[in-house]
């Protein structure tokens, strides 16, 4: 699991982390059993759990096992592999009219999008699908210099970014840069309460079934509707782009 989800860019000790994984790794066997039982499973003290859970924003541990049991989904669960493929057109329509405007307003820059992980793939997908569309775009993961935003922001006429969690660092930290420069930010992600909300300036929600599944390894629609959706903004997109 990728702690960055709960943690939320915080900073934690060796020991936290330990604690932080056994409770997401063993949350749907956890209901009902004592503080101070857990707290002897993993050689600590009730009160380093409890402050651990109020280090992350909760209340206390009871807090802390719910957001996690929430987000829990058994392995032996039944998932219908079904895909509500319906996109909320009206919803989503002065969004992309303003970035249509915004690219038009600067032709001369870049559209650059950003994403690490499995998230990279899509946004490749997407930066190859605008090329061929004849618009000028450019595609940072994370494996990428950081200079080639930070030295390039002044031909930067929006940065996209792709989070399925929308707690991953590196792109936070590439939205706050965004920013602090004005440029316009547009989100992808799976959760609409996550910190990269606060940093975007359009933001596109596709439903995750699976937040805690950070390897993407369990059965997830999200990185479908995801691909589903952008061709549908590429198409809004460049019909009227096109057509100037």
């Amino acid at each position: 699991m990728d702690l960055e989800i709960v943690t939320k860019g915080k900073q934690l000790s060796e020991n936290d982390r330990t604690i932080l994984t056994y409770l997401s790794s063993h949350v749907n066997e956890l209901e009902g059993v004592s503080l101070r039982k857990i707290a002897a499973i993993l050689y600590t003290s009730p009160a380093t759990i409890v402050r651990l859970a109020q280090k992350l924003d909760f209340s206390g541990y009871l807090e802390l096992f719910y957001f996690l049991k929430n987000q829990y989904k058994p392995e032996n669960a039944f998932v219908k592999a079904t895909v509500d493929i319906s996109i909320p057109t009206e919803k989503i329509a002065p969004s992309i009219q303003t970035m249509k405007k915004i690219y038009q307003e600067n032709q001369d820059k870049f559209i650059t999008i950003y994403a690490t992980g499995f998230s990279s793939i899509i946004a490749e997908y997407l930066y190859k699908k605008l090329l061929v569309n004849g618009i000028k775009t450019l595609f940072v993961s994370a494996a990428d210099s950081a200079g080639i935003i930070s030295n390039n922001a002044d031909n930067i006429s929006m940065l996209i970014v792709i989070s399925k969690s929308g707690e991953t660092q590196k792109v936070i930290e590439k939205m706050q840069f965004s920013q602090e420069r004005n440029i316009p930010t547009i989100l992808f992600t799976g959760n609409s309460q996550s910190r990269a909300v606060q940093f975007s300036n359009f933001i596109f929600e596709v439903a995750d079934e699976r937040p805690l599944d950070s390897q993407n390894i369990k059965y997830n629609s999200f990185f479908g509707q995801l691909l589903l959706l952008m061709e549908y903004i590429v198409q809004e997109f460049t019909q009227e782009a096109q057509s100037k």
